[in-house]
């Protein structure tokens, strides 16, 4: 029985498809769980609205990317939503209360998986030469 090797000059290329998915499958559990902790949490005023509404299509967003149903775009947008997030406390005016902070670093999080999501569906695999 003979095997296929390849010249020790290929290096096959990482898989983006599956950096998307984890991504992705990363920021609709962020989106979860901004949703549930906006639902259950002590978010004041506009927050828990906000937290919910945010949550639920972040989770949208990241799910239709991650299934392959949605370009970068949705990412984009998801990453977007992260950005929002960080600034929602001094907008809805529940800067300094505890979640602030939740909402600052859920929205950090969403930013980072987001931007990557999106980048590594964007990349094309390249063959090293020797």
């Amino acid at each position: 029985m003979t095997t296929a090797t390849h010249p020790p000059h290929y290096h096959p290329p990482p898989s983006h498809g599956s950096q998307v998915k984890l991504a992705s499958g990363l920021n609709l559990l962020a989106g979860l769980y901004l949703l549930i902790s906006g639902a259950i949490g002590g978010a004041p005023g506009g927050g828990k609205a906000n937290a919910v509404i945010f949550g639920i299509i972040v989770a949208i967003l990241a799910a239709s990317r991650a299934f392959g149903t949605a370009g970068p775009w949705a990412s984009w947008l998801a990453a977007l939503i992260g950005i929002w997030m960080i600034i929602s406390p001094w907008i809805y005016g529940f800067a300094g209360h505890g979640w602030m902070w939740n909402a600052i670093v859920i929205g950090i999080i969403m930013l980072v998986l987001g931007a990557w999501s999106a980048s590594a569906g964007t990349k094309t695999p390249t063959m090293r030469q020797p």
